[in-house]
């Protein structure tokens, strides 16, 4: 297999209701976010990679092993959950590459085990379906993650996955998706905490200075306390970049429903 350029790397939120049509009368709410969304799928876009990975917080979560999608035919989702059937996204599946990384992976200590599921959740959904939008039409890979393995393990997973994406024919870009602290206000999802604000606080300031490994590594009560799903894809994406990253642009950041959203270009 040939040596390929590690393409684009984004973090993007997962919030339905950032989808335009889904907002409704609450779209203007969270129109920076939207239009954030928007930009970061077109800079990924912008390099050409020939498959994209989502790094998924809310796949089914084994104990010690990493999870990805396999579907028969293609990898597809609609937002049937949220009122929406007839918003779908749908992608080519490569199951070739699925097998290297898998074997790859397993190689260096960390398992991957295939999830045969029927379709996607709104942790892959939402950040696809923008990716869909701007034209997006090569395969995807959706990957997810353990819960019984530290923020350092994803990091060091992250590096493989670095190596495997460079090795394998083609170029790869990722979409680290993950929402911020649910707890910001009352009536979020999480009910709310006076401090919760903190984290986000925290993570935004290391993703603006590019210290992702940083961002990732948050002290575990504030994280919990936060009720976020961002950290775990911070740093798998962090392993993938290196500890600190020099061409950060950070799109957005807002919190209109007390949970925060924050879009940025990593590498």
């Amino acid at each position: 297999m040939s040596d390929a350029t590690f393409s684009r790397i984004v973090f993007m939120c997962h919030a339905p209701i950032v989808v335009p049509s889904m907002g409704g009368s609450r779209a203007e709410q969270c129109s920076v976010t939207t239009e954030a969304m928007f930009k970061a799928a077109n800079e990924l876009l912008d390099t050409k990679p020939d498959r994209v990975i989502v790094l998924n917080p809310h796949l089914i979560h084994y104990p010690n092993a990493y999870t990805c999608v396999s579907m028969q035919s293609s990898i597809y989702g609609n937002f049937k959950a949220f009122g929406r059937p007839d918003l779908q996204v749908e992608f080519p599946s490569e199951p070739d590459f699925y097998e290297y990384l898998t074997q790859s992976t397993i190689d260096n200590e960390f398992p991957i085990e295939i999830l045969n599921a029927k379709e996607l959740d709104h942790g892959a959904l939402v950040p696809l379906w923008f990716l869909q939008s701007v034209g997006f039409k090569s395969p995807v890979c959706i990957l997810g993650y353990p819960w019984r393995i530290s923020r350092k393990s994803h990091t060091k997973f992250g590096r493989i996955l670095r190596q495997v994406c460079s090795n394998y024919e083609g170029s790869t870009a990722i979409i680290a998706s993950g929402d911020m602290s649910h707890r910001l206000q009352y009536g979020a999802p999480s009910g709310y905490h006076p401090k919760a604000h903190i984290f986000d606080d925290t993570f935004r300031a290391h993703v603006e200075a590019g210290e992702l490994l940083k961002a990732s590594q948050i002290p575990v009560d504030l994280r919990d306390l936060a009720a976020e799903d961002s950290s775990e894809s911070m740093a798998i994406a962090a392993g993938v970049i290196g500890d600190s990253a020099t061409n950060v642009k950070l799109f957005s950041y807002e919190a209109p429903f007390g949970v925060g959203y924050l879009v940025a270009v990593l590498a």
